[in-house]
């Protein structure tokens, strides 16, 4: 897969962009996300885990507080910068932190984690594509940036948060199902809402999202954003 875009992840750049924390604050919200699809599906109990653009860290940790004892996680990151904080303040977990592509070592788990990065990457059919033969299953988390909201603010999402993809729930579903997978499951979450993070406007946005989200979250994320949605596919 081409690597031209990613220098933004790599120089520096996108730890800027985040406040020099990677979205660490963010990790609880997000694992619990992931706990709350796995309970969905008794029937998969995963024992090997890893994540693809793990970031920080902060979630797989997380995840080692929630699920049964004896799993193993590893995290995959090509930041530099974000590897030093995972190793900062989780080298003492059970956590194994690897600074490199996910597609180079071989090793295949039977849960993948892609969390916020799809519309990241420039290819995200090839890094789909691959990311498939990594695990017998995967969750995927996926913000929809492409809102009435959004579209007539003509909001650009390549300079404010680095995404080169827009998806809408229908296009998201799609390019998983072009990519090769089979949704088993998938829910909305509400980001902008739950997560303590955010602008002036966001917050703004929220006084009414939130009852829109409670009438019809479907709704709310056609025409005021803010929401993602967690994808559980294999």
């Amino acid at each position: 897969m081409s690597t031209e875009g990613q220098s933004i992840y790599t120089d520096g750049a996108y730890l800027s962009k985040t406040g020099g924390a990677w979205h660490l604050e963010d990790s609880p919200y997000k694992a619990g996300w992931i706990l709350k699809m796995l309970a969905r599906h008794p029937e998969f109990q995963p024992k090997t885990i890893c994540e693809i653009g793990c970031g920080a860290g902060g979630i797989l940790v997380e995840l080692g507080k929630g699920l049964p004892a004896g799993n193993e996680y590893t995290g995959y990151e090509i930041s530099p910068q974000a590897h030093e904080i995972s190793l900062r303040h989780f080298g003492d977990t059970n956590v194994r932190f690897v600074l490199g592509s996910a597609f180079d070592d071989g090793q295949t788990y039977d849960l993948a984690l892609v969390m916020d990065v799809v519309e990241h990457v420039e290819d995200c059919f090839a890094f789909l594509r691959e990311t498939r033969k990594k695990a017998r299953r995967t969750i995927l988390h996926i913000p929809l940036d492409a809102h009435v909201s959004a579209i007539l603010r003509g909001r650009n999402s390549w300079e404010t948060v680095g995404h080169l993809h827009i998806f809408t729930m229908e296009t998201a579903l799609k390019t998983l199902e072009h990519s090769g997978y089979r949704v088993i499951d998938w829910f909305l979450t509400e980001g902008a809402t739950s997560v303590p993070t955010g602008s002036i406007k966001t917050k703004l946005a929220n006084v009414f999202r939130r009852p829109l989200n409670m009438l019809d979250p479907r709704l709310s994320a056609r025409l005021l954003g803010g929401n993602s949605m967690m994808i559980f596919a294999e």
